[in-house]
């Protein structure tokens, strides 16, 4: 897997997660981790800061029903 498979991967991941209602708590904690064990991961296959900003930034206007679920992206993505 090279930094683009990685960076579109990353992207379904994140468009799967917002489309899970909001009422399935559970299930979108569990994703909501996953993709946050992804994004630390990503160093790895060289993916910047800014890279994982535009994949939040592409979907974000669709994927929080509350500030509070916006909050919850990852510090370092949020505040760059």
């Amino acid at each position: 897997m090279d930094k683009m498979d990685f960076l579109n991967y990353l992207k379904h991941e994140y468009q799967e997660y917002c489309v899970i209602p909001s009422i399935e708590y559970q299930k979108k904690r569990e994703k909501r981790e996953f993709i946050n064990g992804l994004m630390k991961g990503s160093r790895f296959f060289g993916v910047s800061f800014d890279d994982l900003e535009e994949i939040v930034q592409s979907q974000s206007s669709l994927c929080f029903d509350s500030l509070e679920e916006m909050l919850e992206i990852p510090t370092y993505i949020r505040m760059r």
